[in-house]
């Protein structure tokens, strides 16, 4: 069921403050048509790479507007983004879409 009242021009709306987290900072990620450009926590360390279909893809701590994920992530699409691994980052990082 989709998360109600979503739109494709999403933008950041919310941050965390994380220490010694695995992260990545990307330029022109995906999340659905949404473009992410900032930090993003990764749910699962390096494992959290992984290809969906034919695409990069990492699964990132993220809500979507109100919806948290039941798994405690959402794949965002890596293919066209620039992508710098942080493994030991410590600050913010962008923690909902909306």
């Amino acid at each position: 069921m989709p998360a109600p009242h979503t739109r494709k021009t999403a933008i950041a709306a919310e941050h965390a403050q994380v220490t010694n987290a695995y992260a990545i900072r990307v330029t022109n990620a995906k999340y659905r048509s949404a473009n992410i450009n900032g930090v993003l926590e990764l749910a699962n360390g390096k494992n959290s790479f992984h290809v969906l279909g034919q695409e990069l893809c990492a699964k990132a701590k993220l809500a979507w507007f109100d919806m948290e994920f039941k798994k405690g992530f959402c794949s965002i699409n890596l293919s066209d983004a620039q992508v710098q691994i942080l493994p030991n980052y410590t600050g913010e990082v962008i923690s909902k879409f909306a």
